[in-house]
């Protein structure tokens, strides 16, 4: 379950060359991240991406409302349907440095078909069991899946983009994450409403296969993707000690300080945003008075853009991608801040659906910036840190938001939400200006 969080019309070629000079504030790098992937993609392989990132999206929303319905038949009790998403979500987190160094040693292809194929056969289970202990089990074998795809999904990006370029890659792609994963609670309350949790289950095993297949047909190059990108020999890949080996993602985003600050900014905003998903529905319907409906309007409004900023920030230019990032950040705090001053549930919304449309920038140009920067043999361990981090936020989030929820109005706990990501952004934005700044300096000098 690859739980959401994934050009040549934007990009000229000198841009996309991989004789580009090393951006400032990043050392030179022999492995320094190719453009695109060796070999030309097919025309369809980008087209079939897409319909699999819906698929298997629309699978992780199906199956996060039928597990978290299936656990509360079972126990009533509300720790269970709590410990669900965390048996989905931590193992993410925790794996992250084994799953990244496992995405690099072996073909993309055969790793991430057998995830799907595991998140099939868990689904089938699933669907003859009742107990709480045995879900809880199950849904923590998602959670390791997860760990793989999650990730996974994120580094073969530039084996399938193509012409269309990695930035308009991932517009698409995050586009069709968030859309898939509308559909799927929506498919998974017609299921359970005509034959219950165990027909909703089921359909889960269906969507899983199907991606299973779909991930099979993909055009990816046979054997890691650091020799399918011609970056086998990137700094701390395939050489010393396996302690080095699975930290090499961390030491990447350590050196590179740009990328290193681009992650920990999103970080902070995730964290932060995750108060907002924790307190907002207290706030529709405890001070807005306007109900589960209106919990369900905002919801909407921040996908809506979502979707909508996925597709934006397909058309930024590589050379702007940090400063989208940040700018992201920034906006998509103030979203929520604004919300939380709202009066009335429509000026709430339409202040969610531009934190929305940011955030939705903002996701797209981060991925982007990482496929072009990180060296191909090394992009499964950073895109799993990556993951890792965000989820971990997110976590982090989650908790604090029930701290601060029992003495503070939910009003002033999105407040804070917002202000704490505009921070983020903002130090980072004058980060980066130092980073930028100083990277001129040292090649006047030079």
């Amino acid at each position: 379950m690859s739980v959401p969080q994934v050009a040549d019309a934007t990009a000229s070629p000198a841009e996309l060359s991989p004789s580009a000079a090393p951006a400032p504030g990043r050392p030179a790098m022999p492995g320094a991240a190719p453009e695109g992937p060796g070999r030309a993609a097919p025309r369809y392989a980008l087209g079939l991406a897409v319909i699999l990132q819906t698929l298997i999206s629309a699978g992780d929303g199906l199956a996060m409302v039928a597990l978290a319905s299936r656990v509360y038949q079972t126990s009533h009790a509300s720790w269970a349907v709590a410990s669900v998403f965390l048996a989905v979500t931590v193992p993410i987190t925790a794996l992250a440095p084994a799953a990244g160094l496992l995405l690099d040693r072996l073909s993309p292809r055969p790793v991430l078909v057998a995830a799907a194929a595991a998140q099939t056969a868990v689904a089938l289970a699933l669907t003859r069991l009742t107990g709480t202990g045995a879900i809880l089990g199950l849904s923590l074998g998602f959670g390791v899946c997860a760990a793989l795809l999650q990730p996974g999904l994120g580094a073969i990006v530039p084996q399938l983009a193509g012409r269309a370029g990695v930035t308009r890659a991932n517009g698409y792609l995050q586009a069709a994450t968030w859309g898939g994963f509308t559909v799927g609670p929506l498919l998974a309350g017609v299921l359970t409403a005509a034959g219950g949790t165990g027909l909703a289950l089921g359909a889960v095993a269906a969507v899983y296969g199907l991606g299973a297949i779909g991930l099979r047909l993909l055009p990816l190059a046979a054997g890691p993707a650091g020799l399918a990108g011609g970056d086998a020999h990137a700094p701390g890949s395939q050489a010393g000690s396996l302690g080095r080996q699975v930290s090499a993602g961390l030491r990447f985003l350590r050196a590179d300080r740009e990328a290193g600050l681009l992650v920990l900014v999103v970080a902070v905003m995730v964290a932060f945003g995750n108060l907002a998903s924790v307190a907002e529905v207290a706030f529709a319907e405890g001070v807005l008075k306007a109900g589960p409906s209106g919990y369900s309007v905002l919801v909407a409004a921040w996908t809506a853009g979502m979707l909508g900023g996925t597709l934006a920030g397909g058309r930024v230019r590589r050379r702007h991608l940090a400063l989208a990032t940040l700018a992201g950040t920034v906006i998509a705090g103030t979203g929520v801040a604004l919300a939380g001053g709202a009066v009335t549930l429509w000026q709430a919304a339409a202040a969610y659906g531009i934190g929305g449309l940011a955030n939705g920038v903002e996701v797209v140009t981060t991925r982007s910036f990482l496929n072009h920067r990180v060296p191909a043999a090394i992009s499964g361990r950073v895109f799993a840190l990556y993951s890792g981090v965000l989820f971990g936020a997110a976590s982090v989030g989650m908790a604090a938001a029930g701290g601060l929820l029992a003495p503070l109005n939910p009003r002033a706990v999105l407040v804070i939400a917002g202000t704490g990501a505009i921070a983020a952004g903002a130090l980072g934005w004058a980060r980066y200006a130092r980073l930028r700044r100083a990277g001129s300096g040292s090649r006047d000098v030079g």
